[in-house]
């Protein structure tokens, strides 16, 4: 019974919108109509095409040079990391543990008492019950 009361009260609602709203959208219809056709639009219109045909060209050459600028840029970082990936990491210096991070380890690099807790343990993670 809900949905028939809805759906009535929706049909009206569109039958009554619709009366009302023709004549209002009609009045803004016109509106735009006699804006769109008055001589200082259209001459405003015009400046706006014969600026953009004049900056076209500028406007293209620097996009031009921006996307070769661009290029340049990529292919300079993928020789740069093609080299890092092939070149021999014998000069890099080995890592030292990091016991800052890493809970189990604690601070003194022995067990913690993050296993009460849920953390991680020198074995793995934790187990509370």
């Amino acid at each position: 019974m809900r949905i028939f009361t809805f759906l009535a009260g929706a049909a009206v609602g569109y039958l009554v919108g619709a009366r009302a709203g023709r004549e209002r959208y009609d009045q803004i219809r016109d509106k735009a109509q006699d804006l769109w056709n008055d001589p200082r639009t259209q001459e405003k219109l015009n400046d706006v095409g014969s600026t953009i045909k004049e900056k076209a060209p500028d406007v293209g050459s620097a996009a031009a040079s921006a996307a070769g600028t661009v290029a340049d840029k990529v292919k300079e970082t993928a020789t740069n990391a093609s080299h890092r990936a092939t070149s021999s990491d014998s000069d890099t210096p080995p890592h030292a543990s990091d016991h800052v991070s890493d809970p189990s380890l604690g601070s003194a690099g022995g067990t913690s008492d993050w296993a009460d807790e849920g953390g991680a343990t020198p074995s793995g993670p934790s187990v509370v019950k």
